[in-house]
């Protein structure tokens, strides 16, 4: 999930069950929002720097790619949009607003010269969009197993974080060249990297399958880890506590999302919300609320201290 900097509202697309629709949940709303954003596409993806605009990436099995622009308030008004496909290439609409969202993105294109893998960097200053091909993703990869699948962007650095399904290792791209510049190992689970920075940028956080990392922002070296979840069961994504150093992460096998402090990466607490919970946002006072798995049923529920949980 994405939320505005209050983290009063939260957005979130569970693609294969929402397709071209995104949820919008608000503090005190007894059901969330569906917002039906008509482009047809495949799936929807949700990005945030932690403003009050997000983007939002439509996905077309690789005929195209669309990336636009919202913000909190008014989440159903496109702002600006991008748009790639064969032998074109396009950004309209307000440029001001990509400066409060990521402007890198890694997408799958079909046509030529691509036919693979590329990271889209969107570039305000100039009204242009930059298609780089991943010069490292080679035949080392099994392409038909694993994907590319997030994007950090570090910034005040010219590099970014690529991570790919099924491989604990995050690639250091360089934004100039395209090469690999280094490589950053987690913790050897071999599962499908999400990465994010802290709410104080110091640390980047990334799930390894069924383990949390925490890795220095400044060097990349990894702080601390811990496995959250036994018997070889993935877990979801994590969100940060607005109001105390806790970060929520979701437990699709145990039907939970459970609290962990963020110094030791301890479980304080947990909230059972039953299904399989998988996309989560945090609350305050330890209110949490989850997407299902394979549903996309909407979950809400609040953290209970761990020797109090049944």
């Amino acid at each position: 999930m994405v939320s505005n900097r209050e983290r009063t509202t939260f957005m979130s697309s569970v693609g294969w069950v929402d397709h071209d629709v995104f949820w919008r949940v608000g503090i005190g709303a007894s059901r969330p929002e569906k917002i039906a954003v008509g482009s047809g596409a495949r799936c929807l993806t949700l990005r945030s720097s932690g403003s009050d605009w997000f983007s939002v990436g439509h996905h077309f099995d690789g005929t195209r790619f669309e990336l636009t622009v919202h913000s909190f308030e008014d989440p159903a008004m496109v702002l600006s949009r991008a748009t790639v496909r064969d032998g074109h290439k396009e950004l309209a609409g307000d440029l001001s607003s990509w400066e409060k969202v990521p402007l890198l993105y890694v997408t799958y294109l079909r046509f030529e010269p691509w036919r693979d893998f590329v990271l889209l960097r969107i570039l305000p200053s100039t009204g242009q969009i930059k298609v780089q091909r991943l010069e490292w993703y080679d035949n080392t990869y099994d392409k038909g197993y694993q994907g590319v699948l997030d994007v950090l962007e570090l910034p005040d650095e010219n590099v970014a974080l690529i991570s790919v399904q099924r491989s604990s290792r995050l690639i250091l791209h360089d934004l100039d060249s395209g090469m690999q510049r280094g490589t950053v190992e987690l913790a050897g689970r071999g599962g499908n990297p999400h990465c994010q920075l802290d709410t104080a940028g110091k640390e980047i956080w990334a799930t390894d399958y069924d383990t949390i990392v925490i890795l220095e922002r400044s060097d990349r070296r990894v702080l601390r880890r811990a496995r959250l979840q036994e018997s070889r069961q993935f877990i979801g994504n994590f969100s940060f506590a607005p109001d105390q150093d806790v970060c929520v992460v979701a437990r699709p096998f145990s039907g939970d999302v459970v609290g962990i402090d963020k110094a030791t990466l301890r479980i304080r607490s947990a909230a059972k919300l039953g299904q399989q919970p998988l996309d989560v946002g945090a609350l305050c006072r330890g209110e949490v609320i989850a997407r299902d798995w394979k549903t996309g049923d909407f979950l809400r529920g609040k953290l209970k201290r761990k020797w109090l949980i049944a």
